[in-house]
């Protein structure tokens, strides 16, 4: 197997872990792990290459190892800056719309999500320690899930009572009230949030409505970005 192909291996692992990857990867940061596999594949690359050209004779052996060394410097300087690096890999998948949504945390705990090309924010959250994705919906009096959402947290449809009546995208009908333990967006944690689950059927994702929107100290759309607070005390 040659160096190149080995290489352009490790580039592909590296952007599917930046882009789709969890926020950690065996206690070190992912953004960090995919900065290493960029750099140890540029540097299978180089050697690769050095190793071709010093069949060539002594002297283009010299010039390999000359210039390898000057571009794995280079290569120990952007492990240096991969803070830099990864912001610009992040500002770069925000602006094509690649992967999942993500929540960034500002200076004060302040929490940007950037719109999508649709208009919408989609808000990347955790309840009850699990992942779920919410459509931002000042129109929603509460956070709503879908049935199928539901069911994945551990809440069938089959042991709630349906009695609150509700108006969707896709027509009346009534829905569930439940308390989720946990809902983390961010740097933004509440606990004991009240929200609806729907019937099946009656919607295709999640809202984030205003049993969690009302308890921020505020939030507010800023140009292509939604920028939530958290009040000083939930």
């Amino acid at each position: 197997m040659s160096p190149g192909f080995v290489a352009a291996a490790t580039l592909v692992v590296a952007w599917c872990l930046a882009v789709l990857g969890p926020p950690t990867l065996g206690g070190f940061a992912s953004g960090d792990v995919s900065v290493a596999l960029v750099l140890a594949a540029a540097a299978l690359a180089l050697t690769g290459w050095a190793a071709d050209r010093s069949r060539d004779g002594w002297r283009a052996a010299i010039g390999a190892v000359f210039v390898w060394s000057i571009l794995v410097a280079g290569l120990g300087g952007a492990w240096f800056h991969r803070a830099e690096l990864i912001e610009v890999g992040r500002v770069a998948t925000e602006e094509l719309n690649i992967g999942a949504p993500r929540a960034v945390i500002g200076q004060g705990g302040e929490v940007t999500v950037r719109r999508r090309p649709d208009g919408t924010f989609a808000v990347p959250a955790l309840v009850n320690g699990s992942d779920v994705r919410f459509l931002f919906d000042t129109g929603a009096t509460a956070v709503v899930l879908s049935s199928e959402t539901a069911a994945a947290l551990g809440l069938s449809p089959d042991t709630l009572r349906f009695r609150v009546p509700v108006t969707t995208a896709n027509g009346r009908g009534t829905a569930a009230p439940v308390i989720l333990d946990r809902l983390a967006v961010g740097s933004i944690v509440m606990t004991r949030v009240p929200a609806l689950v729907v019937r099946p059927g009656m919607l295709d994702g999640n809202l984030l409505g205003h049993t969690f929107l009302e308890k921020l100290e505020s939030y507010e759309v800023r140009g292509d970005r939604l920028v939530l607070r958290a009040a000083k005390t939930i």
